[in-house]
């Protein structure tokens, strides 16, 4: 007999955002349009092509992590680790009653601790080797975040990183629900989380034309007529995921439950240039499909919105290719114009917002996209809230090079 696949609930969210540390600053602001966006603080910009950011502000690594800690590790894994602090006391979960072998990680990160590095190699080059610290191996991978949180909790279970651009935190929970699925865990806790506001870093996406340069915080429009490119942001978002039943039992708060998972590639290369919204099309059929969802079911889709006039049309033909002629009745929103794209960490929290969405009935807005652009005929909530009326939230995600990932939320 073949075991029936097992359901996968949310029950714990932890926050660093731009606009607010912590789950109920972070749905506060992102449910009024306060934007995060702002003049980077942590060092000067004056010279750089980039001068604004979804930066964290007010963050205190020792508020969350003891001090010797937070020397040895890098700002991404400071984040990673307050996010799943926060989201462990969220889903009231006691890790000391659970076996450690059925409880893992996956943590998505795209740039590694770049400040951290960074900062070694300048002591390398000033001072000498013996300047250089000796976590600087530990403290720079990207496989860190899973790692510390593992160590930090003594988890023995089902632990991965995820790389897959600005896709990654929605992979991490594609991962983190196949995984509960088929039996390989039944606690995971999982997110993305992005530290990559640094002079170098800037400049290095700044040239390759992978965000914006200037100093207008409101320049993230994506669906605009001035749609230009996208603003970076920073911080971490952390969900715990876990089988349904044991959350059941254990009388766990559940925002709500992944219904489906679907990824594709363009396969079309690193070039920043128009594709075809087909593949984009498939993820989210997949996720559809898997979910058992029809089109009138969606009550909203949290779109990627690049803000790069190629990528919105072919995100808006993806829609067209699976939604239909009644594509224009599903709303749709972009809240990461609020926080900035923090690359791996942005779907997480896009998760997060869906998922408070649906807790709360309110669709958060997309802030600046002021002159909508009228051919691409979105039902786009612009500026401010709208209710939401349903229980099903799509959630995509694109990365350069031709990712396409989409996730499916049931409340």
């Amino acid at each position: 007999m073949v075991q029936a696949e097992r359901r996968v609930a949310i029950t714990g969210l932890g926050v660093v955002a731009a606009n607010g540390i912590g789950k109920e600053a972070f749905w506060h602001a992102t449910s009024n349009g306060v934007s995060g966006i702002k003049t980077i603080s942590r060092f000067p910009t004056t010279d750089l092509p980039v001068s604004v950011a979804g930066e964290v502000s007010n963050f205190v690594a020792e508020e969350y992590i003891d001090r010797k800690l937070a020397a040895r590790t890098d700002r991404m894994t400071h984040f990673a680790l307050a996010a799943a602090r926060e989201a462990l006391q969220d889903a009231r979960i006691d890790l000391a009653q659970e076996n450690p072998q059925r409880v893992g990680a996956v943590i998505a990160n795209t740039a590694g601790g770049v400040e951290f590095a960074l900062e070694q190699i300048s002591a390398l080059h000033v001072r000498g080797p013996r300047a250089m610290s000796a976590f600087t191996s530990l403290a720079w991978l990207s496989v860190s975040n899973a790692g510390q949180i593992s160590v930090h909790y003594g988890l023995q279970g089902y632990c991965k990183t995820l790389g897959n651009d600005t896709a990654g935190g929605l992979d991490a929970l594609g991962m983190a629900y196949g995984a509960i699925r088929r039996g390989a865990a039944d606690v995971i806790i999982t997110g993305g989380c992005e530290a990559l506001l640094e002079p170098c870093f800037l400049i290095i996406l700044s040239h390759g034309g992978f965000c914006l340069v200037g100093n207008d915080p409101n320049a993230y429009r994506p669906f605009d007529r001035r749609a230009a490119g996208l603003l970076l942001g920073e911080g971490a978002g952390t969900c715990i995921v876990e089988e349904y039943e044991h959350a059941v039992q254990r009388g766990a708060p559940i925002y709500g439950e992944i219904i489906g998972y679907g990824q594709t590639n363009d396969a079309y290369g690193l070039r920043n240039s128009a594709v075809s919204g087909k593949q984009y099309a498939r993820a989210m059929y997949q996720a559809m499909r898997e979910g058992n969802i029809q089109s009138k079911d969606v009550a909203y889709f949290s779109l990627d919105g690049r803000a790069n006039p190629a990528f919105d049309q072919s995100e808006v033909e993806a829609l067209r290719l699976t939604f239909g002629t009644g594509f224009a009745d599903t709303p749709t929103s972009v809240p990461r114009t609020m926080l900035g794209h923090s690359y791996a960490a942005a779907g997480t929290l896009d998760a997060i917002t869906a998922l408070l969405a649906l807790q709360n009935a309110t669709i958060p807005p997309t802030i600046n996209t002021d002159e909508l652009d009228p051919r691409y005929e979105l039902n786009l909530v612009q500026n401010e809230a709208r209710p939401l009326v349903g229980s099903v939230v799509l959630i995509g995600g694109r990365g350069v090079g031709g990712a396409n990932v989409v996730l499916a939320l049931k409340k």
